[in-house]
């Protein structure tokens, strides 16, 4: 490939410390020519900064001051992207290693697709992987009406993006529900058959502490602004599809299938070991 199209990705960042230098460092060793990197920190008052320190050369932008929030922080990010391909990941999250480079040959493959995204494995606080979903092909129906699409795979075209608008810096969770919605109404989603992030999952995360709170309140704003209204057996159906997700996935750790990475089928292994140990490098 001659003609690299440019990648960016933004990570929102604010007292992540802890995890915040293998997110950074999951996307700088991507093997792929063209990448932006903008990171765009809340002003943390933990070790963030200087856990980023080694690699503010590398960052095409980057800030630490206090801002709006999460949302806020995505949606100037995104703002300042010049990539043909975007997308986001928080800054406890991972990205798998070539994941960029499989996200540009899909796009490659299949012109008429605008986002993409895939299976999702579940790390905890020391990189252990504890769980897996393997999602079904794409259905608007399903995504639309349950915010199951794993955010740290997804990523999108520029078009598809100028078309759908921005997130909503108003948001204080759902914002990726919110994107996604828009997304499926403008253009063509697909999931990939592959594992191109990791989420994690600690005490301290959004997810942990705000899902039943703040969480739940955001996806019903979702849901009546674009006007999603339960059918007839969506409880069975909704049911049905997050159980069976994480199902497969704990039947795939004994029956790998066909075409996702075969390291991938154990619990209990240290996702930094499919990166050779390079995710808790320092400077790299």
């Amino acid at each position: 490939m001659t003609n690299w199209p440019k990648v960016s990705l933004v990570t929102p960042s604010f007292n992540q410390g802890q995890f915040v230098a293998r997110t950074v460092r999951s996307v700088l060793l991507q093997d792929y020519p063209n990448l932006e990197y903008i990171f765009m920190d809340g002003g943390s008052t933990d070790e963030t900064m200087d856990a980023v320190a080694p690699y503010l050369d590398r960052f095409a932008y980057w800030r630490s001051e206090r801002d709006g929030g999460h949302a806020a922080a995505v949606h100037e990010g995104l703002q300042r992207a010049t990539g043909d391909i975007m997308g986001y990941l928080n800054s406890d999250d991972l990205l798998a290693p070539g994941a960029v480079q499989q996200v540009v040959e899909y796009f490659r493959s299949y012109p008429e697709v605008d986002a993409v995204y895939s299976h999702r494995v579940v790390v905890d606080e020391n990189d252990v992987i504890t769980q897996m979903w393997l999602l079904p092909p794409h259905s608007n129906y399903l995504i639309s009406r349950w915010d199951l699409l794993p955010q740290e795979t997804c990523f999108w075209r520029r078009g598809l993006f100028e078309q759908a608008g921005n997130v909503d810096p108003r948001m204080a969770f759902a914002l990726d529900y919110d994107l996604f919605v828009r997304f499926m109404r403008k253009g063509k989603l697909m999931r990939m058959n592959a594992f191109l992030g990791a989420f994690r999952w600690h005490e301290g995360s959004k997810s942990a502490l705000q899902y039943e709170t703040v969480g739940r309140a955001d996806v019903e704003i979702v849901k009546q602004r674009y006007d999603i209204r339960p059918r007839l057996g969506d409880f069975i159906i909704g049911r049905v599809f997050k159980g069976l997700a994480i199902r497969l996935g704990k039947l795939y750790v004994h029956f790998p299938f066909r075409g996702i990475l075969p390291f991938l089928g154990a619990f209990g292994v240290d996702y930094n070991v499919l990166w050779g140990g390079r995710l808790r490098g320092n400077g790299e």
